[in-house]
């Protein structure tokens, strides 16, 4: 697949590259961001450095994914991307640097990014379906595929593997046929939780 960037009226999406990897390494240093995204711990900057250049130019090439990060003027404000592309199917998953939470930015990303996804070839993908999942109790990251008209379809019970263990996953999609309003989701009946989105 080639690689593409995508623009919304405050943002831009550009695929990861070198000079991304001390951002995204001060980035991954968040507990917040540690506890809910699946990156090593301690992350260093050789690990910036190897998923910005080897690991998303990588998944561009194969097809099955597609990574961005969000910049806002020139400040990386987070990543988002398409994974497990395959069959008219992918899943959405996103985070954002601390400082840039609260003000709606990856909202407006994943939806360019939805956008992308839905839209026929050659303008995007021709997906049909978008999933979603996060960790039971990433309230932020729910709310924001809420905010997207996500579907929220469940709970797998100790289904996701998380940095100590076994954990409970949620689940959500998102269907190309689905008008894009606000969904309610039981699962953010609790209290709100710290997020990583």
């Amino acid at each position: 697949m080639e690689k593409l960037s995508l623009a919304t009226p405050n943002l831009e999406l550009v695929p990861p590259c070198a000079a991304d990897a001390e951002a995204l390494t001060a980035a991954c240093q968040d507990p917040q961001i540690q506890r809910w995204v699946p990156i090593p711990v301690p992350y260093t900057l050789t690990d910036g450095l190897e998923y910005a250049t080897t690991g998303c130019d990588a998944a561009w090439a194969e097809g099955h994914a597609a990574i961005w990060t969000i910049r806002l003027g020139d400040e990386m404000a987070g990543n988002v991307g398409l994974h497990r592309i395959g069959q008219g199917a992918a899943d959405l998953g996103f985070w954002m640097v601390p400082e840039f939470r609260g003000r709606g930015i990856i909202t407006e990303a994943c939806r360019a990014v939805l956008d992308y996804g839905f839209a026929p070839d050659p303008e995007g993908l021709g997906l049909k379906r978008i999933g979603w999942n996060a960790y039971a109790g990433n309230h932020g990251s729910a709310r924001v595929a809420q905010r997207l008209g996500f579907r929220f379809e469940g709970i797998s019970r100790l289904a996701a593997v998380g940095r100590d263990g076994l954990e409970d996953d949620w689940g959500a999609g998102l269907l190309a046929t689905d008008d894009r309003s606000e969904q309610p989701w039981p699962a953010l009946n609790g209290p709100a939780g710290p997020q990583a989105g």
